[in-house]
């Protein structure tokens, strides 16, 4: 009767300690991988006029930044989202609009994203010549790690943009009447 408690007390200290054990890994997995953490605003500028919001939202993630661009109508509550940047590989930098508060240019490590508030179509511009890499059998990709720096950017009021990159000799001018 005697052995009979104790192997059931140790069978039970053995269940409570699997328990305590894996209750301690769980919660260690979420404080780690920041999944404890919400969505946050890291970045925002207003509209020259007020009228509009473009920022920037960082989100939890295991292998960070995992980055979204959007713009909000101010005090509306209302807002669209412009694009999801792939997670760990494409961060913003920076964001611009033209005087007239029309469009939004948000500057990443990969691309230029131009929006137009009125009709919210977007033109995405490629900065990084570079290719990603898929590596077999990991489900995972990267890329060479080539730094992309914005040099230089300069809005000629709604109709055009000119910029340059560390890896350009030359600027280059794109037109936005198109938007």
């Amino acid at each position: 009767n005697l052995k009979h408690r104790t192997m059931k007390g140790r069978i039970l200290t053995v269940m409570i300690t699997a328990l305590v054990t894996i209750i301690l890994i769980a919660v260690a997995v979420y404080l780690i991988f920041g999944f404890s953490s919400k969505p946050g605003k890291i970045m925002s500028v207003n509209s020259p006029q007020g009228s509009f919001e473009a920022y920037v939202v960082e989100s939890p993630s295991a292998d960070p930044p995992k980055q979204s661009l959007f713009i909000a109508k101010a005090g509306t509550g209302e807002f669209r989202l412009v694009a999801s940047l792939p997670e760990d590989i494409e961060s913003a930098h920076k964001i611009y609009w033209t005087e007239d508060g029309n469009k939004a240019i948000f500057v990443t490590s990969w691309h230029l994203f131009v929006t137009d508030v009125q009709t919210f179509n977007t033109m995405k511009i490629s900065l990084n010549p570079d290719w990603w890499k898929m590596h077999e059998g990991k489900k995972t990709f990267s890329s060479s790690g080539t730094s992309v720096v914005m040099e230089e950017l300069i809005l000629n009021g709604s109709d055009s943009l000119t910029y340059r990159t560390n890896l350009m000799t030359q600027p280059v001018t794109v037109s936005l009447t198109g938007l």
